[in-house]
């Protein structure tokens, strides 16, 4: 992999891309949806080998002087090579010139729980686990009543945990990181719960009011996947939450494969 170059992805690289994409995740990856935006801003990074564009990363600010790392992929016929681990290395590397230049103070990402590759690569570059979240999915919802669009204020966030939950990406709870989240997702009040949901994604978590009813948390997260025509709901709590985790197992919610506690971490580097 000597002859790898890693450079910023141009509208060039816009077909490779979306090749690695489909054949990512069983074709449900958002890098394809994302990649022209983030081409646009600079933000996305390919390794080419050969004239053939066979990787990417991302990095991207965040609040709290946090570079945000995302869109690790390898086109899987060559996967097994050493290129996530050049690709990762090459990330690291340059979320490390940012740091010492400033303003940003700390790389962090999240990732599945069985990621074990990019887990171990990460690990051996000194990053470590910060944060821990579930998520959980439930098909065959149907309408349980109407979640209503609320305008919550950063006193709301009683329920967030260090993070919150954005899709997959978790800024920093403090004042930067609600007001991020606000821009990014939906809020929506059921009940007395208040919850977000990622305008990207299907992604919700609650914010406050779900510690006394957890179940109105559910119903609420299924209402607004509901009013948006989807048969499904996914949610996303703090390993902390087994309340709503037990309420949700009863309503016939499950995980991609058995876990215990969490599936979902939020790993951190910091000189």
């Amino acid at each position: 992999m000597d002859e790898m170059i890693i450079r910023k992805a141009c509208p060039g690289d816009i077909k490779a891309i979306a090749e690695i994409s489909r054949l990512t995740w069983e074709g449900d990856d958002y890098l394809e949806g994302k990649a022209p935006g983030w081409i646009s801003d600079g933000t996305l990074h390919v390794g080419e080998y050969r004239g053939s564009v066979l990787g990417t990363f991302r990095m991207s600010p965040m609040p709290c002087g946090v570079i945000w790392l995302e869109a690790l992929r390898v086109h899987p016929d060559h996967r097994g090579a050493g290129m996530g681990r050049r690709l990762a290395g090459e990330a690291f590397d340059i979320g490390r010139e940012m740091i010492r230049r400033g303003p940003f103070r700390c790389m962090e990402f999240s990732t599945y729980i069985n990621n074990h590759e990019s887990i171990h690569i990460s690990v051996s570059q000194g990053f470590r686990p910060v944060n821990r979240f579930i998520l959980m999915t439930r098909d065959g919802i149907g309408s349980c009543g109407e979640a209503l669009a609320a305008e919550p204020s950063g006193t709301d966030f009683t329920e967030a945990v260090g993070h919150i939950p954005c899709g997959w990406k978790y800024p920093r709870l403090s004042g930067e990181g609600i007001e991020w989240a606000l821009r990014k997702c939906d809020a929506f009040r059921y009940r007395e719960v208040v919850f977000l949901r990622r305008k990207s994604s299907d992604e919700t978590t609650p914010i406050s009011g779900s510690r006394s009813d957890p179940g109105g948390f559910l119903e609420g997260a299924e209402a607004a996947a509901s009013a948006r025509g989807e048969k499904h709901c996914c949610i996303v709590v703090h390993e902390s939450r087994g309340d709503i985790v037990d309420e949700a197992r009863r309503r016939g919610y499950g995980t991609w494969e058995p876990v215990e506690g969490y599936n979902i971490l939020v790993y951190r580097y910091e000189p």
